[in-house]
């Protein structure tokens, strides 16, 4: 069982989502490392931005978030901005602002110009989550979603492991970036059954 989150479920979100990418190359790209807080802010922007675009659901146990929503969303104006300068401001940095623009250039670059697909950004769980039917209810809810708006689901992974784990719930990768010589980032889709 899963539900769409509201704002009162942000702190949780948001400690969630850190737990789950203290490691993951493609966030530690993003992330300023002089800046204490960054994962955080980056969790808060990951919410803040999918919420208004209701795209954040949470296991009934609240240990299992997925961040997935209509890529097409248009953007909201003033509170979309906001979001952005407080992401630069509080993680990013301004000396890093040119280098993470490039790369959602490259990104967006990199998926259906038309936006008509799900953008499934993050998944996160507690050590607990891990341990329960929880991760399964959400792949469940975001396919049943993806069948019934019949839009494909895309998502980027940095982490072979969980490029696998894709494939087995019927993702293919449809490019890879090689951004260095030991960071690759896998771009996959899933269409609708």
């Amino acid at each position: 069982m899963v539900y769409y989150a509201s704002r009162n479920d942000r702190n949780r979100v948001v400690r969630i989502i850190q737990e789950s990418f203290t490691d993951n190359p493609s966030v530690v790209s993003v992330i300023n490392p002089n800046k204490t807080n960054s994962l955080k802010a980056l969790a808060e922007y990951a919410f803040d931005t999918a919420l208004m675009r209701q795209g954040v659901l949470l296991s009934d146990n609240q240990e299992c978030v997925a961040i997935c929503y209509h890529y097409g969303w248009k953007k909201e104006g003033i509170p979309d901005l906001w979001n952005q300068v407080k992401l630069v401001l509080n993680c990013i940095g301004l000396w890093k602002v040119p280098q993470v623009m490039r790369r959602e250039a490259y990104l967006k670059k990199h998926r259906p110009v038309d936006g008509k697909f799900l953008y499934f950004w993050f998944f996160g769980s507690t050590k607990k989550g891990k341990d329960t039917r929880s991760a399964f209810s959400l792949k469940q809810a975001i396919f049943e979603k993806s069948a019934k708006d019949n839009l494909p689901i895309y998502l980027e992974t940095s982490v072979p492991k969980n490029k696998k784990v894709y494939e087995r719930f019927g993702f293919e990768t449809y490019h890879e970036w090689h951004q260095s010589e030991d960071s690759t980032l896998y771009f996959m889709r899933r269409v609708p059954k």
